[in-house]
């Protein structure tokens, strides 16, 4: 059992950017292997005879207690431009707890983050795009905090400081904490099933492999405690009285960590605090009333497509993605148990410590703990239903929407991705893009307006403008961005006469005013 420390100090650093979704670009007909994490259609009938994704960041934070009130903007934090009034005499940034700003309602509090890093993945076209081939890697990490009373909440936002929260006694507090740290690579197969036409449609599936890297989870089942003056700081600091504390906790080792490596043996999940298994299957369909147009003739054998253009007026899709789940199930767990559990929690508990393991052992000895049985840690993969459709108002203009709803029940052992609907109007080019997502995210809790856009290999944006600027008291933050390049499908040639004469390929390159 980890108690209510461990969560303050694990959740505090994470407070700043986690992102999941990417609605500025992850519907895009050029968004390449970044398309696929929403449906692994996609990787049919793709714009791009082949593509490259290098590297991509993804983060996100959303919760449903703290809000940002501090006097200047997040994206002023972490690019470190506060002004000097906002800084010490050492040159630091001030940041009171008293900048998050709370809502007490008495409701159980939440709070999702993830970190998403995109690694190197490619994307095949074959069989003029009738079929597609992709190969992906990515690591995540995902913070879960769930059904959290509000008292200890407000410790987690204000720790010992808050001196609203000192000498009272709180009684019957729960919490549950799930970290997990996973690398994945994932093979994607799709093709088209059906072309008549005016109706076009694609399936495809995912399968990954899983790597777990790290894993912590926390059920506090009660808790009793108090925040009373350490003598041991002249009475100036406060330290947490656990009175009454029921509950278990597991988590992996820093060997774990330390074992993370390219080894063929770690790959496959042998040395490795865990593995496991998962798969995204999805279909894609295509209304194409004007199908004709797209048609090409070289007076010498059959019709052939214009791949390098989207034929279709809108476009349906329907995934379901993160099927499977993890297993921590090796020598390099530890489990810890609880019950009526009492002792002092303060601020020498936590110094100098090298990692989890240091952490642990310090918690165990300050509130008298028991080691259980190591337990084989088993968490759900983050399954989640994705819809979207996309409706081209014209050549180079569309607008989609987009609804993910979490398949994961609270309380379930599982990790979970946050809800959302989405709203996005876009300007698409071939090398180049503008995209405006309009969303209520946050599992429906917060309303988003961003921004994304592409130039050539770099892609950059946010869901969630007022998070970054502060505009109101955003309780959510995103920002994503990559770098990614592609070969482009290029028009069969076309020996017709009525048809546009062939160009060569420097005019390709540059022509204007055409559907690209």
């Amino acid at each position: 059992m980890r108690p209510i420390a461990f969560i303050l100090i694990m959740i505090v650093p994470w407070l700043q950017v986690r992102a999941q979704h990417m609605q500025g670009i992850s519907l895009s007909n050029y968004a390449g292997t970044n398309s696929l994490y929403h449906n692994p259609a996609f990787v049919a009938d793709s714009r791009y005879s082949v593509f490259g994704n290098l590297v991509g960041v993804n983060y996100y934070v959303g919760n449903n207690h703290v809000k940002w009130d501090a006097p200047f903007s997040f994206m002023a934090f972490v690019t470190n431009s506060v002004g000097t009034e906002h800084r010490n005499e050492s040159g630091s940034i001030k940041f009171p707890r008293t900048y998050l700003a709370q809502r007490l309602n008495g409701n159980t509090k939440y709070l999702n983050t993830g970190l998403d890093a995109r690694l190197p993945a490619l994307m095949i076209s074959l069989k003029d795009g009738r079929f597609g081939i992709g190969f992906t890697s990515r690591f995540r990490t995902i913070l879960n905090v769930s059904e959290t009373t509000e008292p200890l909440a407000r410790l987690i936002r204000g720790s010992t400081q808050d001196t609203t929260l000192h000498n009272i006694s709180y009684t019957n507090q729960t919490a549950k904490l799930q970290l997990n740290g996973v690398a994945e690579y994932a093979v994607t197969l799709g093709g088209v099933l059906i072309d008549n036409d005016v109706d076009f449609l694609k399936v495809g599936i995912t399968a990954k492999k899983l790597i777990g890297v790290l894993h912590s989870n926390i059920h506090i089942e009660q808790a009793t405690y108090e925040m009373v003056p350490d003598p041991a700081w002249q009475n100036r600091r406060y330290q947490i009285s656990a009175q009454d504390l029921d509950g278990t906790a597991g988590y992996t080792t820093d060997a774990g960590v330390r074992n993370t490596s390219l080894d063929p043996r770690w790959l496959l999940g042998r040395t490795s605090p865990g593995d496991g298994w998962g798969i995204d299957i999805g279909a894609v369909y295509e209304y194409r009333p004007d199908i004709a147009k797209y048609n090409r003739y070289n007076g010498n054998g059959p019709r052939k497509r214009d791949p390098s253009k989207n034929k279709y007026l809108y476009r349906l899709a329907a995934s379901i993605t993160d099927i499977g789940k993890l297993n921590f199930n090796s020598h390099l767990n530890r489990s810890l148990e609880g019950a009526d559990a009492t002792g002092l929690l303060n601020y020498d508990s936590f110094q100098n410590l090298s990692g989890l393991d240091d952490f642990f052992g310090s918690v165990q000895d300050r509130l008298q703990l028991a080691a259980a049985q190591p337990a084989a840690f088993k968490p759900l993969l983050p399954t989640a239903l994705q819809l979207s459709a996309d409706y081209q108002v014209k050549p180079n203009l569309y607008v989609s929407a987009q609804w993910i709803q979490t398949l994961r029940k609270p309380g379930t052992f599982a990790i979970r991705q946050e809800s959302l609907l989405a709203l996005t109007p876009r300007i698409e080019h071939r090398w180049y893009e503008l995209s405006v997502p309009l969303s209520i995210m946050n599992h429906y809790r917060s309303v988003g307006i961003g921004l994304a856009g592409r130039a050539g290999p770099l892609w950059v944006g946010t869901d969630h403008i007022p998070g970054l600027f502060n505009i109101g008291k955003p309780k959510s933050l995103t920002l994503y961005a990559g770098l990614s390049m592609g070969i482009f499908r290029n028009a069969p040639d076309d020996s017709i006469p009525c048809w546009p004469p062939k160009r060569n390929w420097f005019q390709r390159l540059f022509r204007t005013g055409e559907v690209q």
